[in-house]
């Protein structure tokens, strides 16, 4: 169990316990739970009892504990990217009911890419996208748009934060925002499957590179990276006020017959989606997402 000593607040334990869970790990035991946020058993007794009289988290079957319903009613009430989610949704139906395969959207955060909603089809190809699962940033078409399109200093800054995953193997987890635990995984994080195993992320300049293209273009398209039968293709998606708020992004056969016309649905898509959403239902432009990164010298052309 790691320390965390004297500056470990109230608030700090109840993030770990409510990160503990993931899609891998809907419920866990008592024992399991303060392992994995790192709390002495008899404290996770007490929290688990405090939590589950508020409904925030439901008791199961054997004792096993997992997420109630009021922590996602609570969760679901006001967030951002709920709005986001239901402007975008009747325009990644229509894509999704042409293309038959996977459609996403997602934003950009400290950790890297957070999925907000993934629409799939019975027999598509693989995707390792997962609901309020993250992606790699460097390697799939839904990063390079967000970083391409994010404001210069939010690009920058995440490639200072992650400048030593830069050029290096994909690491077989990537974070998903919980909190991190000693010799373990941390909690929400996703698990490489398949064929990305193995993906080297891009050198600093291979990736600037790739980044000018896109903006160039107005859209990202990444083959066979992190599953080699599929082809990832995605574009921005712009606030009222002309940021980037989001992308949209689709996951296809790499043979498929819908490939040249991805990038012009897509974009139509996310025009409707911009017009959509009202300057109150917009999340935030990406320098307020990431409140986190500190400002950096940003480069000079």
């Amino acid at each position: 169990m790691a320390e965390h000593g004297a500056s470990d607040t109230t608030l700090d334990r109840l993030i770990r316990i409510l990160g503990a869970f993931d899609a891998e790990r809907s419920t866990l035991s008592v024992a399991a739970l303060a392992r994995r946020a790192s709390i002495p058993l008899p404290t996770a007794y007490r929290w688990v009892d405090r939590l589950t009289a508020a409904g925030l988290l439901e008791r199961g079957e054997g004792g096993a504990v997992g997420p109630g319903m009021r922590l996602w009613e609570l969760a679901s009430r006001s967030s951002p990217g709920t709005s986001l989610r239901q402007a975008a949704m009747p325009y990644m139906d229509d894509v999704q009911a042409v293309l038959r395969q996977h459609t996403q959207i997602a934003v950009l955060d400290p950790a890297g890419v957070l999925v907000l909603e993934r629409l799939s089809a019975r027999g598509a190809v693989p995707n390792q996208a997962t609901i309020a699962g993250r992606l790699p940033p460097f390697t799939t078409a839904l990063g390079l748009v967000l970083l391409a399109h994010a404001r210069r200093h939010v690009t920058e800054s995440f490639l200072a934060e992650h400048a030593a995953e830069l050029g290096a193997p994909l690491s077989d987890f990537w974070h998903d925002g919980g909190a991190s635990i000693a010799g373990a995984s941390a909690p929400g994080q996703g698990t490489l499957r398949g064929s990305a195993r193995g993906v080297v992320n891009p050198t600093e300049p291979e990736l600037r590179a790739q980044l000018a293209e896109v903006r160039r273009r107005g859209w990202a398209s990444v083959d066979g990276q992190i599953d080699s039968e599929a082809t990832g293709v995605a574009v921005p998606v712009l606030a009222p006020d002309g940021q980037t708020i989001a992308a949209l992004g689709v996951v296809v056969p790499r043979s498929s017959e819908f490939r040249p016309g991805l990038a012009p649905m897509l974009l139509a898509a996310a025009r409707g989606i911009s017009r959509a959403l009202s300057p109150q239902d917009a999340m935030h432009p990406a320098d307020a997402v990431q409140p986190v990164h500190a400002p950096v010298d940003v480069p000079g052309e």
